[in-house]
């Protein structure tokens, strides 16, 4: 059996948390427009994109942490994020779905305070566990905003 692991983490820290709120709008708001002005068979099918992408990602969620706990938190979160870029790269509707996952999966990770992978926001949130995942942009900066902010903690 393999080793189950919870995140390890850090705690999302306040600029981070701040940070991944302002790209989640902007990756929002960057959508939108396009999106307003589709038909209602393209904002259905950009629909698609984002169920699919949590029901994807749902299934990442269970494997990481009933299977694969003992992989490493980078190259996980690599492994992680590919499917949702090589969904980006086909354009149109897909891309479009991409972003506003990824945008609102920034926003639920910034209101929720977890630090890790973007796009296993949601399965966290349903299945009320999170990996032990890092998040490729957002784990470095809470990393050296923790060791930061530690020495203002403890004096």
């Amino acid at each position: 059996m393999s080793e189950r692991r919870i995140s390890t983490l850090p705690a999302a820290t306040p600029i981070s948390r701040l940070l991944r709120l302002v790209l989640g709008l902007v990756m929002i708001a960057s959508v939108m427009p396009p999106l307003l002005g589709a038909s209602w068979q393209g904002r259905l099918e950009v629909a698609a994109v984002i169920a699919a992408l949590v029901v994807l990602y749902v299934a990442v969620h269970l494997l990481v942490t009933r299977y694969f706990g003992w992989l490493h938190p980078w190259l996980g979160a690599i492994i992680a994020v590919s499917p949702a870029f090589l969904i980006f790269l086909r354009g149109g509707v897909f891309a479009a779905g991409v972003i506003l996952f990824i945008g609102l999966s920034l926003i639920l990770i910034a209101a929720l305070g977890h630090p890790g992978c973007e796009v296993l926001a949601f399965p966290a949130l349903f299945l009320g566990r999170r990996t032990h995942l890092a998040c490729v942009l957002f784990s470095p900066i809470d990393w050296v905003e923790g060791k930061l902010t530690e020495g203002f903690r403890s004096r």
